[in-house]
């Protein structure tokens, strides 16, 4: 019961940062880039971008992090190393 209760606490730290990761991503890509792509003034364009792009930046490699640790976790938890190996998988 202790392995089924770590891998769904696993899954949800996996699944909450690819959510987060993924809607980041579609934010920038359909809100931020077209958004800036239609202010006039440059210096301004640069500065907001910076400003915005650092910050997800930051979010980005933190659910990263977050992703990698808890498919690892995933995988420690149910054996599935050997799932590479296999074409099926």
């Amino acid at each position: 019961m202790d392995n089924l209760n770590s891998f769904i606490i696993a899954r949800a730290f996996h699944v909450f940062a690819i959510v987060l990761w993924i809607g980041g991503v579609a934010f920038v890509t359909t809100t931020l880039l077209p958004a800036i792509k239609n202010m006039k003034d440059v210096t301004s364009k640069l500065a907001l971008f910076e400003q915005l792009e650092g910050r997800f930046a930051f979010q980005a490699r933190i659910t990263t992090l977050i992703t990698g640790i808890s498919g690892y976790a995933m995988l420690e938890i149910m054996n599935a190393w050997d799932r590479y190996q296999q074409l099926q998988f």
